[in-house]
């Protein structure tokens, strides 16, 4: 009798003892990292995700989000998705350290317009991409959009790519977009992008590249006095997860985390294009001169780089280069 009351004794504490660790356990912290600014499109993107998520799960799941480059820059945020000190985190240029294919997004003009991204990006393309990623050890929850990019800079209106002969131009961390800009006749240089409105105030570069978007959220226009709209690139983001920690979360986690990646490319999408019309208007009002360009004269330019950037990477890349290419 006694011996059976132990048992009963003990069965009820490892009860116990396993209802608290289940309750302790319910609220979930995920940690995520960009380095843009409150305002800008990847905070939106990324608040998107985390009230998706909240909903999904009934607020028992927070995705913290770090904004601003506060934990580093996005190679340093890579690392720390491997570590396991971030959980989530907002990639662009800089997923060519993880896999070196994916420059094949960034090859100057190989999108046309929004609806030819949505085509690749939500087809046989991104799930592609995707699977790429995943054999590589890390989970994409959603595909963002960084947006067309264009060539700012304190000197002169760019209108063909001669105009930017001998220009300092600020680039991400890629050695395919400095090689770019170089072609172009510019003198391109990497540099984190926190410490990039310091580098263009104090004339360490005369300009830099990126989405409108950015131009507002980092207030570009306070420290530049010309925009030229080259549309050179569409910076395609990525939201990343290391594929380990992705499988440690229990099923309804996974699955409103990748419910709510389409939500971010949705959000993200709407913010860019409103933004386009209303970000111009934004730069001008203070003081920004703003040109087109002669997009053909870019065009031409860059087609022998891409031979250049496509020539390291695998059979499988430049294949897909040519189906995103050739569609309607």
């Amino acid at each position: 009798m006694k011996h059976n009351r132990s048992i009963q004794v003990l069965a009820t504490a490892v009860i116990g003892f396993t209802l608290s660790s289940v309750s302790s356990a319910a609220d979930i912290e995920l940690r995520a990292a960009t380095v843009g600014n409150p305002g800008g499109i990847q905070v939106a993107g990324l608040n998107a995700l985390s009230d998706h998520v909240s909903e999904a799960t009934n607020g028992s799941v927070n995705v913290k989000l770090f904004p601003s480059g506060a934990l580093g820059g996005q190679v340093a945020n890579i690392e720390s998705l491997d570590s396991h000190t971030l959980d989530i985190v907002a990639i662009e240029t800089a997923i060519t350290t993880i896999n070196n294919d994916l420059g094949l997004l960034s090859l100057p003009y190989l999108f046309r317009d929004r609806s030819h991204v949505n085509s690749a990006l939500n087809g046989g393309a991104g799930e592609e991409i995707r699977q790429w990623l995943r054999d590589d050890g890390y989970r994409v929850l959603g595909f963002y959009e960084g947006g067309f990019r264009h060539i700012t800079n304190n000197r002169k209106p760019i209108v063909e790519p001669k105009d930017l002969d001998s220009l300092r131009i600020r680039t991400p961390a890629s050695r395919q977009r400095v090689m770019m800009l170089n072609a172009w006749g510019a003198n391109a240089s990497p540099l984190p992008y926190p410490e990039l409105y310091s580098a263009l105030q104090t004339g360490v570069f005369d300009g830099q590249e990126n989405p409108l978007v950015e131009v507002r959220a980092s207030r570009f226009y306070e420290v530049q006095d010309y925009l030229s709209l080259t549309g050179h690139v569409y910076t395609t983001g990525f939201l990343l997860m290391n594929e380990t920690r992705f499988q440690a979360l229990p099923e309804q986690v996974q699955q409103a985390l990748l419910d709510g990646g389409d939500k971010v490319l949705e959000t993200t999408v709407a913010f860019g294009t409103e933004a386009d019309e209303k970000i111009v208007s934004l730069v001008e009002e203070n003081g920004v001169k703003i040109n087109q360009v002669d997009t053909e004269a870019f065009v031409e330019a860059s087609q022998p780089l891409w031979s250049v950037f496509t020539k390291k990477m695998s059979s499988k890349a430049r294949d897909l280069v040519k189906r995103i290419s050739e569609m309607p």
